[in-house]
């Protein structure tokens, strides 16, 4: 992997994975973000090497870049900022707590592919055919 991310970026709670023998771990952003620890980080959350079991990791995390998103648009469309109204202890639940989804919502954080495609699918079950855009996004890496 070609490190294009600022090691600052990662979060201080991220666990790395130092298994050199994990057959995924040139593809791993766990492992790769174990490469480029500062010398003066001595301690911190660790993947186990038991982790890898049958050539599978439940914490394997891909290095590729994924579409995040952050912001719900909702202003110009009125069936869907109603829908917002009566749906938002449904997304609250989905993307973790009020605080969250008040971060989610207004561009303080992002949402992976799969938050976003939540937060689609709960509108679709609502009975909204429309489209369900957010306000910005960007190309990076899900730490």
């Amino acid at each position: 992997m070609e490190k294009d991310y600022n090691f600052n970026e990662v979060p201080r709670n991220w666990r790395f994975c130092f298994n050199g023998a994990c057959p995924r771990n040139g593809d791993c952003l766990r492992y790769q973000a174990a490469l480029e620890l500062p010398a003066d980080w001595t301690s911190g959350q660790a993947v186990f090497p038991t982790a890898l079991n049958n050539g599978e990791c439940r914490y394997f995390r891909s290095n590729e870049k994924v579409r995040l998103a952050t912001g719900f648009v909702i202003k110009d469309n009125p069936q869907l900022s109603r829908m917002f109204v009566a749906l938002r202890h449904v997304l609250t639940e989905h993307l973790g707590s009020q605080g969250t989804y008040y971060l989610y919502r207004n561009g303080g954080k992002w949402l992976t592919p799969a938050q976003q495609e939540g937060i689609r699918q709960t509108f679709r079950k609502a009975g909204y055919e429309g489209e369900v855009t957010f306000a910005e996004y960007k190309e990076d890496y899900v730490f």
